[in-house]
C-alpha cells in the first residue's frame, strides 16, 4: 500500500509543520554601506540626531524676522540692515536682531532668530541695506531642524532589505558600515530524462528551464545560488546529488520528480538520506499541487513540479516566504488594486494563482487574466504579476477589484 503523506490545504498552514523541522544558521557580517544594497539588515538603526540638524534655507535669499517685512511690496519696500553674506556651510555667529538680515544660499544655515527667507528676486541691495519688496509668511522658504528625520526615529529595521533609498537616509548620519545577515546559500537540482542543458534538443526532449529560472529568482532575493545541473531519473543519482548539495548549502531546491509516476524518485530519495523525512507531499494549490517539502539533518529540501509555471510560483510564494520567516527576514512584495477585465472561474477548495497583464484603461488599473497550463513558461514573460484566488472561492467576477502582486 502506498505510504500516506500530509497534504496541506493552506499555504500558511505548512509553516506550522515545517518551520520547527529545519534550521538555517544564517550568521551576520559587517559590510561597507556602498556594498550593502540588496542585503538584509542584522541591526536596528535609529536617528542619532535631527536631520537637518539646523534651520535650512530652501532658496537663495535673505533670512528675516517675518514681522519686519509685513506689508512689504514694490510700492512700499522695507529696508533691513545687511549684517553678513553667508556661504554654504557657514553660520551667523551673532544674534540676528529685529530690522537685520543676512544672505543665505540654498541649503545654507538660517540664523536661529530668523523665521523666514525672502527670495533674492524680491530684494535689492543698496550699500549695507537690503530693500525687501514682498511680504512673507512665517516659516516660508525654510525647513526646521528635524523636519526630515527626527532624532530617535527608526531608519532601518532588523530583517529589512537595504535599498539605495534607505542608504540615502543612513548616510545622512555618516554611517559607513552595516551589520547584515550572511547570504543564504541555495543548491538547485533539475531532474528528468527529458531535459537537456545545451546543444540541439532531440525530438521529445526539452531544455532545462526550471534550474535557470530558480537560479535567477534566487539572485533577485540576494541568495547565493549554486546549480548542480540535470540529474537523470535514477534514485541513487538523485540521492547522491542531494547529499552533495546539502553539504554545500543551507537549503536545496529540486524540480521534477514530485508527482506519483513510477519514475518520480524525489520522495524516496529524501527518505533514504540521513535523518531524511518527507513532511509534506501536496498542497491545495494550483499550480503547485505535487509540491514536496522534506528535511535531512535539519536542512530544508523543496521538491517542485517539473512544470515551469508551477515551479516558479511555488518557489516564489511558498519556499522563499518560508525561508524568510525562519531567518526573521522581512518578505516584501509590490501589490496594487486593479479591476479584473473578465470572469475568472475557479474550483472551490484550492488556492489558485492566475497570471495577469496590467493595463491602464481610462485612468484606472485593470488586470487581464492570462489563462494557461502549469507546463507553460512563456506566460511568465507576458504577464506583469499575478492574482490569488482564495481557497474557498468559486472564482472572481468581471469588474471586481483584486489585489495584484507585481513581479
Amino acid at each position: 500500500m502506498d505510504k500516506k503523506y500530509l497534504v496541506v490545504k493552506k499555504r500558511k498552514g505548512l509553516n506550522k509543520f515545517v518551520l520547527p523541522a529545519f534550521d538555517i544558521k544564517i550568521g551576520t557580517e559587517d559590510v561597507k554601506i556602498e556594498n550593502s544594497t540588496g542585503r538584509y539588515a542584522a541591526e536596528n538603526i535609529y536617528a542619532s540626531f535631527d536631520i537637518p540638524n539646523f534651520k535650512k534655507s530652501l532658496v537663495d535669499g535673505f533670512a528675516v524676522h517675518s514681522g519686519d517685512v509685513r506689508g512689504a511690496s514694490p510700492s512700499n519696500p522695507v529696508p533691513l540692515k545687511l549684517k553678513a553674506t553667508l556661504k554654504i556651510g557657514e553660520s551667523y555667529g551673532d544674534t540676528l536682531k529685529k530690522g537685520e538680515t543676512v544672505f543665505v544660499p540654498t541649503g545654507g544655515v538660517v540664523p536661529k532668530e530668523a523665521d523666514a527667507v525672502v527670495m533674492i528676486e524680491f530684494c535689492e541691495i543698496q550699500g549695507n541695506e537690503v530693500f525687501v519688496y514682498r511680504d512673507i509668511a512665517k516659516n516660508e522658504n525654510l525647513i526646521k531642524a528635524g523636519d526630515d528625520i527626527k532624532k530617535g526615529a527608526q531608519i532601518l529595521k532588523i530583517g529589512e532589505k537595504i535599498t539605495s533609498e534607505k542608504i540615502a537616509s543612513l548616510r545622512a548620519f555618516g554611517i559607513k558600515k552595516l551589520s547584515v545577515y550572511r547570504k543564504i546559500r541555495i543548491g538547485i537540482i533539475s531532474t528528468g530524462d527529458e531535459l537537456v542543458d545545451s546543444g540541439k534538443a532531440e525530438f521529445g526532449k526539452i531544455y532545462d528551464i526550471n534550474g535557470y529560472t530558480i537560479f535567477a529568482e534566487s539572485t533577485k532575493w540576494n541568495f547565493i545560488p549554486r546549480y548542480y545541473g540535470i540529474i537523470r531519473d535514477d534514485k541513487n543519482l538523485i540521492k547522491e546529488a542531494l547529499k552533495k548539495a546539502l553539504s554545500e548549502n543551507d537549503i536545496v531546491v529540486m524540480s521534477g520528480g514530485t508527482s506519483k509516476g513510477s519514475f518520480d524518485y524525489t520522495v524516496s530519495a529524501i527518505e533514504e538520506l540521513k535523518n531524511g523525512k518527507v513532511l509534506i507531499h501536496g498542497l491545495h494549490l494550483s499550480p503547485g499541487k505535487p509540491t514536496v517539502i522534506g528535511v535531512s539533518e535539519r536542512k530544508l529540501i523543496a521538491g517542485l513540479s517539473g512544470n515551469p509555471l508551477s515551479s516558479f510560483l511555488v518557489f516564489k510564494k511558498v519556499i522563499i516566504p518560508l525561508v524568510f520567516e525562519k531567518c526573521n527576514l522581512i518578505y516584501e512584495t509590490r501589490e496594487i488594486f486593479a479591476e479584473i477585465t473578465e470572469n475568472v472561474p475557479s474550483r472551490k477548495g484550492r488556492e489558485e494563482f492566475i497570471i495577469g497583464k496590467l493595463i491602464l484603461k481610462n485612468g484606472k488599473n485593470t488586470v487581464k487574466p492570462l489563462f494557461s497550463e502549469s507546463a507553460f513558461s512563456g506566460i511568465l514573460a507576458k504577464g506583469d504579476g499575478f492574482i490569488v484566488v482564495p481557497l474557498m472561492s468559486e472564482g472572481i467576477k468581471k469588474g471586481e477589484k483584486v489585489k495584484f502582486e507585481l513581479w
